[in-house]
Order: C-alpha cells, then structure tokens, then sequence
C-alpha cells in the first residue's frame, strides 16, 4: 500500500491533470482558498473512486477529510484499508 507523503503526492497531480487545480503544498486549504467549490468537489470525489478504486459512502465522508491534500490522502488510506478488511 502507499504510504501517506505518496498517496499525496498522487492526488496532487490528480487534481492538476483532472480538475486543473494547481495546489502549492499537501497542507493547504482547499476550501478556505476556495481551489474546492461544490462541483469541484463531486469532480474530486468521482475521481478519486475512479483512480484508487474506492466507493465513497457520503455518510462516511466529513468536510475536514477534504480540508487539504494531506488530510485527503488519509481519507483515502482509510477507505482502502476498510475495503481490505472486508
């Protein structure tokens, strides 16, 4: 599995290539610089199911998880360690 620095790293060029979303460090905050809006985040969120292979259960998922890069790639390694339990 990735470890957190690297599923980081991979988000942050996800979003570049797919969304157009240029993000300065892992620490940022998507929301506050206003790099994530209400269709940015659906976008977000399709494409992270569709690149790490994960489905996103809406109840699952807290503002904070999408707060930032960093704070993503945690949400990510959480949902795929919870599918590997399964």
């Amino acid at each position: 599995m990735l470890s957190e620095q690297e599923l980081a790293r991979e988000i942050q060029a996800l979003m570049s290539e797919k969304l157009m979303a240029q993000v300065d460090s892992p620490d940022t905050d998507l929301l506050e610089t206003g790099v994530l809006d209400s269709l940015t985040l659906v976008r977000l969120l399709m494409h992270l199911e569709e690149h790490f292979g994960l489905k996103v259960v809406m109840e699952d998922l807290d503002i904070e998880d999408l707060r930032s890069v960093r704070s993503i790639a945690r949400f990510v390694a959480s949902q795929k360690r919870a599918c590997v339990a399964v």
